[in-house]
């Protein structure tokens, strides 16, 4: 059987997008990684399929509150998009870019937020209980409230699924953090040692005109 049609292949990746008719376009690669993670409870699966889902505007598909996909800048990663997915291991990322980023800083968020709690009428004749109630409200204001914030307005961050475009659809082909951009040919290598042998045609030089620019 050709490797491409691989039944194992094809059931697992079935199996981990749930059956969604973008399975196919799943590299076996990522497939794996979402099975294993989530057995290893590195990642909830889910945090990414629902990101696929949203791209795919799948009829179960959610608002995430993550950011909005962007392709890569650059000669040697342009070619590709990524796309935020957000997981729990995100959670204190977050909490820091909404009260400690510079612009929040700036603003003094914090501090208008403390401000705010602080000012709310309690019965303080139990001082211990006082205490105790403004410390679980400014630990919900700034974990849960920060986090909810930053959701509204789709600025939620994490890591990255990154996709090729072809033929007017998304073939998924791997995770990928940050700090791997320091490194973009590396990455385009990882990529395209997990990936080329299934969607070849995301890893094609592509064809130019005599001005240099793509046909």
């Amino acid at each position: 059987m050709p490797l491409l049609h691989r039944y194992d292949s094809l059931l697992l990746k079935k199996n981990v997008a749930l059956a969604q008719p973008y399975s196919h376009r799943m590299s076996q690669c990522l497939a794996l990684r979402l099975n294993n993670y989530s057995l290893l409870r590195r990642l909830n699966k889910f945090s990414v399929l629902d990101e696929i889902a949203l791209l795919e505007k799948t009829p179960t598909s959610k608002f995430t509150g993550t950011k909005k996909a962007e392709k890569f800048r650059g000669s040697i990663l342009g070619r590709f998009w990524h796309k935020h997915y957000f997981d729990a291991q995100h959670l204190p990322q977050n909490v820091v870019n909404k009260w400690f980023a510079d612009y929040a800083v700036n603003q003094g968020l914090l501090k208008d937020k403390l401000h705010e709690i602080l000012m709310i009428d309690e019965d303080d004749s139990d001082m211990e209980n006082y205490r105790l109630t403004k410390a679980n409200q400014i630990s919900h204001a700034i974990v849960y409230g920060g986090i909810e914030s930053r959701k509204k307005r789709g600025a939620l961050t994490g890591e990255w699924l990154i996709y090729y475009i072809h033929d007017g659809l998304n073939y998924y082909l791997d995770l990928a953090d940050h700090k791997e951009l320091d490194d973009q040919q590396k990455l385009f290598d990882r990529l395209k040692d997990e990936c080329a042998w299934e969607f070849p045609f995301a890893f094609e030089t592509p064809t130019v005109d005599d001005a240099g620019s793509p046909i």
